[in-house]
């Protein structure tokens, strides 16, 4: 029995190109929904100095995630206003803010995906 393989290597780098623009919708989906949930975390970050809130960042997509939240130098004051101490009241800002826009997140991610692949 012989197979006749001409046109796999087509096959295959059109594979490997479908591959390659998935990964680049779901990045602007990501990005799309990220932004939209930092606009609310920063609305209601507590202002008592004021820089927590000029420091909410959206990471650089990797290995299809996003970190979006208090910068590094930022991240451990941060999780003191969120959950509280022994002597200080929790000050939620970062859940309530996720709770507030999921559904928005997750429209505006499906709208992008959706735009890009009527783009095909």
């Amino acid at each position: 029995m012989s197979m006749n393989t001409v046109g796999m290597k087509n096959l295959m780098n059109e594979l490997k190109k479908l591959e390659t623009l998935g990964d680049r919708i779901a990045e602007k989906a990501l990005q799309a929904g990220a932004k939209i949930l930092q606009r609310e975390i920063i609305k209601r970050t507590p202002e008592r100095t004021g820089n927590l809130a000029e420091n909410i960042i959206v990471s650089k997509v990797v290995q299809g995630y996003i970190d979006i939240g208090p910068d590094f130098k930022n991240a451990f004051y941060a999780r003191f206003l969120e959950y509280g101490t022994s002597t200080m009241d929790a000050q939620p800002f970062i859940e309530p803010a996720f709770l507030a826009v999921k559904d928005e997140v997750q429209a505006a991610m499906a709208q992008v995906i959706r735009q890009e692949l009527s783009k095909l």
